[in-house]
C-alpha cells in the first residue's frame, strides 16, 4: 500500500507526533501517498487535479500506479489554494512540490495559513547534489523574493532557462560511490536552452523552479525569514539517506 520511501516518510512523521494522531493535509500525493484514509488517517488531499483526471491522464504511464492514486478532496487550479479551504491541520506534508512552486514565498505563507498553531509542515526536497540539477547554481533567497515581487503564477523564462540548460542525467549509485560526474554536458545549447524558456514561458511549464541542499535550505529559509518573507521557522532538517536523492525539512508555526 506504501512505497519504501513513504512509509520511511510515514513513520517518521507518526514518530513525530507519538500518541497523538494528527488532521494531516497531502499535497500533490497522486499515486505515493504518505498517508491513505483506508489506513485510518484523518488526511484530505490537495492537488490540481482530480482523481479522475489523474487517472486519465496516467492510464498508459507504466511508471504509474493507477489503484493507488488517490481521491483528491481539494481541487485547486491556481497558486490561490488556501482560499477555498476552511479547515487547520496539524500538518502538512507535501513531497517534491516546493522546487515545482513559481512563488515559493506564497505557497509557504498560504500553508502557514492554513496551520493551527505549533503544526508542522513536511517538506521532501530533491538535494541538487544527488539529482539531475547536479550542476545547477543553487537558489539565493533573493531570487525566491524577485519572484514574489513578480507574483509568478508559473515558472517564468528565467527558471526555465535555468531548468532546460543545466539539466543532465546522473548516475546516483555512482555519486554515492565517491565518483561524480566530472564534466558539464547539456542537453541543450545555451542558446537553444534560452529559444526554448522563451517560447515554454508564454504556458504553464513543469519545471523545478528552486534547487537546494540541506544547508542551502536552510540558508534561504533564514534569509527569507530575517527579511520578513517567511513565518515558519526550522524544526528540523534531516540530511539526504545513504543511496537516495532527497532530504527532510519540517517548518513549525509558532504557538
Amino acid at each position: 500500500m506504501f512505497s519504501k520511501i513513504g512509509t520511511r516518510r510515514r513513520q517518521y512523521l507518526i514518530n513525530r507526533f507519538g500518541k497523538v494522531k494528527p488532521s494531516i493535509l497531502e499535497v500533490g500525493a497522486f499515486d505515493n501517498a504518505t498517508f491513505r484514509k483506508d489506513s485510518g488517517d484523518k488526511v484530505r488531499y490537495l492537488d490540481f487535479f482530480s482523481g479522475p483526471e489523474l487517472r486519465e491522464m496516467h492510464k498508459n504511464n507504466p511508471r504509474r500506479m493507477p489503484d493507488r492514486i488517490v481521491d483528491v478532496d481539494f481541487v485547486v487550479k491556481s497558486s490561490h489554494f488556501a482560499k477555498g479551504i476552511r479547515e487547520k491541520f496539524d500538518l502538512i506534508v507535501a513531497n517534491h512540490v516546493i522546487e515545482h512552486v513559481p512563488d515559493a514565498i506564497y505557497w509557504l505563507k498560504q500553508s502557514h495559513d492554513l496551520l493551527r498553531s505549533g503544526g508542522l509542515l513536511f517538506l521532501a526536497v530533491p538535494d541538487r547534489r544527488y539529482t539531475f540539477d547536479y550542476f545547477r547554481p543553487e537558489t539565493r533567497a533573493t531570487e525566491m523574493i524577485r519572484a514574489h515581487s513578480d507574483k509568478l503564477e508559473k515558472p517564468d523564462v528565467w527558471q526555465l532557462m535555468d531548468h532546460f540548460y543545466y539539466h543532465q542525467k546522473v548516475d546516483l549509485e555512482a555519486i554515492w560511490q565517491g565518483k561524480p560526474p566530472k564534466d558539464f554536458r547539456p542537453r541543450f545549447s545555451l542558446e537553444r536552452a534560452v529559444k526554448m524558456a522563451k517560447e515554454q514561458s508564454k504556458v504553464y511549464t513543469d519545471a523545478h523552479c528552486w534547487v537546494f541542499t540541506p544547508a542551502s535550505f536552510r540558508r534561504c529559509v533564514g534569509d527569507l525569514r530575517s527579511a520578513g518573507h517567511c513565518t515558519l521557522e526550522i524544526d528540523a532538517i534531516e540530511d539526504t539517506v545513504q543511496g537516495s536523492n532527497e532530504f527532510w525539512a519540517t517548518l513549525k508555526k509558532a504557538a
